[in-house]
């Protein structure tokens, strides 16, 4: 599984110099970011009525 290791490690090096965080903490963000928006749609909906 040489590729295997040689995929990952390029992976990681592209995430360590990207300028977004790492995959993991990307994920988490975009899913908070997503929740707010949500949110913020009912609000915006329910205070039409």
């Amino acid at each position: 599984m040489v590729q295997t290791e040689a995929a990952m490690e390029a992976y990681n090096a592209y995430w360590a110099n990207a300028p977004l965080p790492s995959a993991g903490v990307l994920y988490m963000v975009l899913i908070l970011i997503i929740a707010i928006l949500a949110l913020w749609q009912a609000r915006t909906f329910i205070s039409k009525f």
